[in-house]
This record gives C-alpha cells, sequence and structure tokens, in this order.
C-alpha cells in the first residue's frame, strides 16, 4: 500500500489535466519523456504478472481528489523481493459517487485484466506507481487459448531488445509522450489492424525481461 504524503514534482512530467464531471482543472504543469526499456527493467522496484482482483476508489480528504486504489493477485514474481500473493497500488483519479476524475495520460488498470506491471515503487506516492506510466503497463490477452503481450493501446508487442549498447551518437533522442500511448524505446509493436501479427507470448515477454536483468 503506498504512503500517504504529498506526489513528487518530476522533471518526468509535463502536461497532467484533472477532468472532473463536465469541467477541467489543470492539476500539474509538466509531460512525460519516453525512456528506454533498459531503464524501465531495471529501476522499477518490483516487476509482476498478475490480475486486478478489486478496485477502490475512495476521496481523499486532505485533497478532495479522488484516488484508486487497485488490487493486484500476483501471479509471478519476475523482479524484486515482494513476499505476499497480492498488493495494492494507488493511482490518482476515478469515479465515485457519479463523479469521473481523469489525469491525462495515465491509464487505470482494470478490473478482471491481467498483463504484466513494472512498479516504479510501493512506497512513494505517485500519480500513477507504473514505471513511464504506460511504458511499464502491458496487458495479456487469450489469443486462440495463447496469452499474448499487448500495451495499454491494444496493440500486439513483437519484440523487446536492449537498447543501452547504443552509442550516443546515433542513439535516437526519447520523444516527449502526449496521452496513453507511450512505448519504451526497445519495445518493438504491430498495429492490431495488421493481418497475421504475433505478438509475444506472456512467457517469451518475461523471460526477455529476466535476459536483461542479468546482462
Amino acid at each position: 500500500m503506498l504512503s500517504n504524503h504529498s506526489a513528487p514534482t518530476r522533471p518526468s512530467q509535463i502536461a497532467v489535466l484533472l477532468s472532473c464531471a463536465f469541467f477541467s482543472i489543470p492539476l500539474f504543469a509538466t509531460t512525460l519523456i519516453g525512456m528506454d526499456i533498459d531503464d524501465v527493467v531495471k529501476k522499477a522496484e518490483i516487476v509482476f504478472e498478475g490480475e486486478v482482483i478489486q478496485s477502490q476508489p475512495q476521496l481523499d480528504s486532505n485533497s478532495g481528489i479522488i484516488n484508486t486504489y487497485i488490487t493486484f493477485r500476483i501471479v509471478d514474481l519476475v523482479k524484486g523481493g515482494f513476499s505476499g500473493d497480492s498488493i495494492e497500488l494507488k493511482f490518482a483519479g476515478g469515479e465515485l459517487n457519479g463523479e469521473i476524475v481523469e489525469v491525462s495520460g495515465s491509464t487505470l488498470p482494470k478490473l478482471g485484466e491481467s498483463g504484466i506491471y513494472f512498479v516504479e515503487s510501493t512506497s512513494a506516492d505517485m500519480l500513477n506507481p507504473l514505471m513511464g506510466w504506460s511504458q511499464g503497463h502491458f496487458l495479456i490477452k487469450n489469443e486462440g487459448g495463447r496469452r499474448k503481450v499487448h500495451t495499454v493501446d491494444d496493440n500486439p508487442v513483437t519484440q523487446i531488445q536492449s537498447v543501452s549498447a547504443i552509442p550516443l551518437v546515433i542513439k535516437a533522442p526519447n520523444k516527449l509522450i502526449q496521452d496513453n500511448e507511450g512505448i519504451a524505446a526497445g519495445v518493438t509493436v504491430r498495429s492490431r489492424a495488421l493481418t497475421n501479427t504475433e505478438a509475444l507470448s506472456a512467457d517469451d515477454f518475461k523471460r526477455q525481461i529476466l535476459d536483461m536483468l542479468e546482462n
């Protein structure tokens, strides 16, 4: 469970907008900066395959803002020393008593979804505790009896490759991320509109993550 202290101001957050009911309130003036998959993997406190088993919105009595406490059943711990079989993470935003609060660029895991989650911190109070928000949030979908990995905007992940060895002089600079379609450098995806696109299996995805941790 996340501690209850004020959210840190991050240089990687540049344009977060809160939308409440029929009006919008600017909350923070910051934007997400694209990450390398190497950093997503190695800087995450824990990485796990899990399933969302509970989603509980609550009103913060101090700020008046809705937060959603999401509980995951841990299926497979890929990285980290977490010992429980479930974990609760707090995300800013949610829906409570007909009021909807959204943080621009942040996708809340949905009840019943399965995925692979890269958690930046299990203790710090953040708008979104996942590494790079969508960059550390992957879905597992059943396709013909096979568990395949997709991004949060439902595009199949076809490859993960370290980019740490690419010389800086030829490496493309990380881009600013708008919305929730951020993909870390080194993650290859294909549009779901393309036919015969084969996504990585969940096991192959996790195996490649473990290979990056070992190198």
